[in-house]
């Protein structure tokens, strides 16, 4: 876990800061590793967090039962206070070493009082995907117990993150995570994550978004913010038979993606269901082995395979050009509504 010291008001215009590494981290003024700009009573070195270990705990863990191993020591003029049971502020200065340990929750309190900041641990908790459990990357594994994260090999909700190899082939449990809105990262970003011992955020992990293998196909791998809704106006048709290879993920990730979902058999082609959106572009997908009775039902609508309607959920944007009719004209006339 990253340890956390975040204003209490997040509206004070103050950072937040992230400690990634043991160490001595000054706050003050000006010129320390935790400036704080709000507070004319923040002497120019006012205090000091010392971070004596980084936790790596595993998922079960309480953060309220850790011992942080982080203290705060009091080096200035008018004072820091620490409140540890939300009714009074204790005077650091006045306890031995002028210092004291901090926990999850703590309130720290400097100079006059209107720069007040929270204590919070931060879980990074990486599921590392792994097609073979022989080849885990143990550099990488330290590297991540270097600065408190955890790394898992079983995806799980209190997971924050995926950890994926270059065009690595996409695996179920990673399309779970994907519709788990999980952001999927290159083992460069923890390289990057950890070159700094202090941060005020976190980096974006766009910049090291990986290309996944699907179906022997490369897809970039959009963030979770593009893939959401990414599909928004389209209604997808599937058949209510377990036809598709991906069958129950391929609901649940067209529904993260913003799309609408119709039975086909329940659809009437003349009027259009009055479920589907007025604008909506109506799409029927279809699975890899279809027979011919398939077509014969479809009609003037449009179609996606299975496959390729995974990978632009994958890639945040389903290109038009991917849905086929077999209406000659008509198909372009209809492309041309999707692109509109």
């Amino acid at each position: 876990m990253v340890w956390g010291f975040f204003p209490d008001d997040p509206l004070s215009g103050e950072d937040k800061f992230y400690i990634f590494a043991r160490g001595t981290y000054k706050v003050g003024r000006k010129g320390c590793d935790v400036n704080i700009t709000k507070d004319k009573g923040v002497s120019r070195v006012h205090a000091e967090i010392v971070v004596d270990a980084m936790i790596s705990a595993p998922l079960q863990t309480k953060s309220s039962i850790l011992s942080s191993k982080v203290r705060i020591r009091d080096c200035s003029k008018y004072g820091t206070f620490i409140n540890k049971n939300l009714t009074s502020m204790e005077k650091i200065h006045e306890l031995p070493n002028k210092e004291t340990s901090l926990r999850e929750g703590d309130l720290v309190s400097f100079g006059t009082g209107n720069a007040i900041y929270r204590f919070s641990f931060v879980p990074l908790i990486f599921f590392a995907c792994c097609s073979d459990p022989t080849q885990v990357n143990h550099a990488l594994e330290d590297k991540l117990s270097s600065f408190g994260a955890h790394i898992t090999y079983h995806l799980s909700q209190e997971c924050t993150h995926v950890l994926v190899d270059q065009l690595m082939p996409v695996k179920e449990d990673m399309l779970d995570a994907i519709v788990a809105k999980k952001p999927f990262v290159l083992g460069s970003w923890v390289e990057f994550l950890a070159e700094k011992n202090i941060r005020t955020e976190l980096p974006s992990c766009e910049s090291f978004a990986p290309t996944l293998t699907f179906e022997g196909v490369s897809v970039k791998l959009a963030d979770p913010r593009t893939r959401e809704n990414c599909l928004e106006g389209y209604t997808f048709l599937l058949d209510s038979k377990p036809v598709y290879k991906f069958m129950n993920r391929l609901r649940s990730l067209l529904e993260v993606s913003g799309a609408k979902i119709l039975s086909i058999d329940g659809f009437n082609l003349n009027s259009q269901s009055s479920d589907c959106g007025e604008n909506d572009h109506v799409v029927c997908v279809i699975p890899e082995q279809s027979s011919d009775d398939w077509f014969n039902k479809l009609g003037s609508l449009l179609r996606v395979n299975e496959t390729g309607l995974i990978s632009a959920i994958l890639n945040g944007r389903l290109d038009p050009a991917m849905l086929k009719s077999p209406c000659g004209e008509y198909s372009c006339y209809l492309l041309d509504t999707c692109v509109n």
